[in-house]
């Protein structure tokens, strides 16, 4: 019979490399998980937890105490990076530690994955049949049914649309140009050479801007730039177009990234990865126009698909890219667990 045991590290910290290498007994040497993987966030961590059998990791967790995370009203824990062999005895013990942890806490709910908050990887994909595009983390399928037998369930339904027509009508864009800009709408792409002030003003308004979305909890002015540096290599700034109103405040935004996962150079697919509108904006259906202005731009620079990226389930953002994938244009679906403790 095989001997279990936890322990609990953190970076740093003599225990730390059997956290941090397990992926590496897990998954081929060449996987898609080791491009961008799902890996542990220091903001709310309360711990790294590894499950040893006889002696050799087998499976590990990332426990978070985020005090702004709340589900149904009431405070909840939260626990990314997981990894777990195929066994079920294993996931089980892996999994049960994960509650045992949370109700000594006195928390009311558990939920995962997710690396602290929503502005961190979250979500599995229910599905591998599609290779990972850029910005997709890979995990393994079976993830879902472990949570799933562990007793968690399905508390928000992700999306992605895949639009490989390109089709868009020119003189309903060009019109509804002429009325936003009629209305004092200044249209401008990122300024490269003030990226750092640019992604400040982006973190300010985004933090308005998602205030309602699902599960959302505030972050940094400086977390929300650090994690845009560290991919401002891979920024074309003709594709992340911003809106602002006569007094250079923004109104709304649309943010795209060219696929840099796909084999071909340069890449062929782009991908929309965020799009947002101020509450209160005069400019009406700007983010369907910035949604069209994006599909049309990526046609004219020689891109054959566009994917929009991660929407939640029934939200605007969703409605806008099902006007765009023809064809149903339904990708990949994400998942994202909780369960009442």
């Amino acid at each position: 019979m095989s001997q279990f045991e936890f322990i609990k590290t953190n970076f740093g910290e003599p225990n730390f490399e059997l956290f941090s290498e397990l992926p590496k007994k897990l998954y081929k040497e060449n996987s898609p998980r080791f491009i961008l993987g799902h890996d542990p966030v220091e903001t709310f961590l309360e711990g790294l937890y590894v499950l040893l059998k006889d002696g050799e990791a087998c499976g590990r967790f990332a426990f978070y105490e985020n005090p702004e995370l709340k589900y149904n009203e009431m405070p909840a824990a939260c626990i990314g990076s997981y990894e777990c062999e195929n066994d079920p005895e294993t996931s089980e013990l892996l999994l049960e530690h994960t509650k045992t942890l949370a109700q000594e806490k006195g928390y009311k709910y558990l939920l995962g994955p997710m690396e602290g908050s929503t502005w961190n990887s979250h979500r599995f994909s229910s599905n591998n049949d599609f290779r990972n595009f850029f910005m997709e983390p890979y995990h393994h399928d079976y993830y879902n049914t472990q949570f799933q037998k562990a007793g968690f369930s399905v508390i928000s339904d992700y999306f992605s649309n895949l639009d490989e027509k390109l089709n868009v009508d020119t003189n309903q864009l060009e019109k509804f140009e002429k009325i936003f800009t009629e209305k004092g709408a200044v249209f401008r792409n990122l300024y490269m050479q003030d990226i750092e002030n640019e992604f400040e003003k982006l973190a300010r308004f985004s933090l308005e801007a998602f205030s309602n979305n699902f599960l959302f909890t505030p972050i940094s002015v400086a977390e929300f730039v650090a994690k845009y540096k560290k991919i401002q290599a891979f920024i074309d700034p003709k594709l992340v177009w911003i809106v602002e109103n006569k007094s250079e405040e923004i109104e709304a935004f649309i943010f795209s990234i060219p696929d840099h996962f796909e084999s071909k150079k340069p890449p062929t697919t782009l991908i929309v990865k965020s799009m947002a509108r101020k509450k209160d904006s005069s400019f009406r259906g700007i983010g369907s126009y910035l949604a069209g202005k994006t599909v049309q731009l990526a046609k004219k620079m020689g891109y054959k698909k566009v994917i929009h990226a991660f929407m939640i389930k029934d939200n605007a953002s969703r409605a806008i890219s099902d006007k765009y994938a023809t064809d149903g244009g339904f990708y990949k679906n994400y998942s994202l667990y909780g369960m009442e403790l």
